[in-house]
């Protein structure tokens, strides 16, 4: 157990800090690990920044990333440090106080936080605005910029151009070999690869309807007579690639570097080819709106579903007063959920 200064997103006291060494715990989903590129960029560079959580699968997502450094656990599988007898480092989100705090690290990550000369933690519970933010705090992560951000550091920002990410996507040479050697049992010379991310973890709203699934992996053939599809799901990647013994992170990015285009839901591998902006992606939005999230990229078109509609959600604050140049291009489909032959013609018009 150490007792150091720990701060979340509330009260500006984080903001304040300069010449520190701050490690970022930061227990969220994967596509909250893409956001926070977006956010370690904007932080003042008067710190030196680490992040960590339990569960290197995600970690490893920041490998190479610019301005800020993983700090693996030791545990691959996601969790919540429970296992390790610490419970998010002992941590109470709700009773942090921007003060000294006593935080438990087990090991091995007790001696890579003295290694690294961790000097303050920073433990935000990432709130979702779900679109009632205003330009330019639009998005989840540009919420969380305006109150990890000091106001002249904000000043100084593009604030109209997509913001750019600290992830470099970066995969070890030897993953990277071993991965593709097994995609090739999938992908063939000459083929290309459609990948297809049909569910969420937080939302089981915005699971894309497993007929459509069905109906997109069969009709891959048709679309691309040279295309294969497989599927971004644990189930998946734990079949073909599990006993790899690599990071999630890796095999994500490999086939996303891989793929000749990417469809998903609103959940961690759609946000990751957004940020990555290897291929054309189309998502898949059945529970949110996609002004609401990632930096603006061009090479995207969004399929919005009849609950965004009903909801109104195309009219909250984060998608009206967006400039245009940074709106989601979207298809709405308000009387139904758009199915796999909407998926293709949005890649048709994206690969054209």
């Amino acid at each position: 157990m150490r007792t150091l200064p720990l701060y979340d997103e509330r009260r500006g006291a984080f903001a304040a800090l300069r010449g520190r060494r701050v490690l970022v715990y930061w227990p969220h989903g994967l596509g909250d690990f893409v956001h926070f590129g977006t956010v370690a960029r904007a932080l003042t560079p008067e710190n030196a920044y680490f992040i960590t959580r339990f569960g290197d699968d995600f970690v490893h997502l920041f490998d190479g990333a610019q301005g800020i450094t993983p700090l693996l656990s030791g545990t691959q599988s996601i969790g919540d440090g429970s296992a390790q007898g610490a419970r998010h480092l002992g941590i109470e989100w709700k009773k942090i106080r921007n003060r000294l705090h006593e935080i438990v690290f087990p090991q091995p990550l007790a001696a890579r936080v003295r290694d690294a000369a961790i000097d303050s933690v920073l433990y935000t519970d990432y709130p979702e605005p779900e679109g009632r933010n205003a330009f330019p705090f639009h998005t989840k992560a540009r919420a969380l910029i305006g109150k990890l951000v000091a106001a002249d550091r904000l000043a100084s920002l593009d604030m109209r151009a997509p913001l750019p990410s600290a992830l470099t996507f970066t995969v070890p040479a030897e993953s990277r070999s071993r991965i593709e050697m097994r995609l090739r049992d999938v992908v063939g010379p000459g083929e290309s690869l459609y990948l297809l991310a049909p569910g969420g973890h937080t939302t089981p709203s915005k699971t894309w309807p497993r007929a459509h699934v069905d109906a997109f992996v069969s009709g891959v053939r048709h679309f691309d007579p040279r295309g294969r599809a497989l599927l971004l799901d644990e189930p998946t990647i734990a079949a073909g690639f599990g006993d790899l013994e690599v990071p999630f992170a890796h095999v994500l990015v490999t086939l996303l570097s891989n793929a000749r285009a990417m469809t998903g839901v609103s959940a961690g591998p759609l946000h990751a080819a957004t940020a990555m902006r290897a291929s054309p992606v189309v998502g898949i939005w059945l529970a949110h709106h996609p002004d609401w999230y990632d930096e603006h990229n061009p090479q995207s078109l969004h399929l919005t579903g009849p609950l965004v509609s009903r909801k109104r959600l195309e009219r909250r604050p984060a998608t009206v007063t967006t400039p245009p140049e940074l709106r989601a291009k979207t298809v709405a489909f308000p009387q139904r959920v758009p199915n796999a032959d909407d998926a293709f013609a949005a890649l048709e018009e994206l690969l054209r």
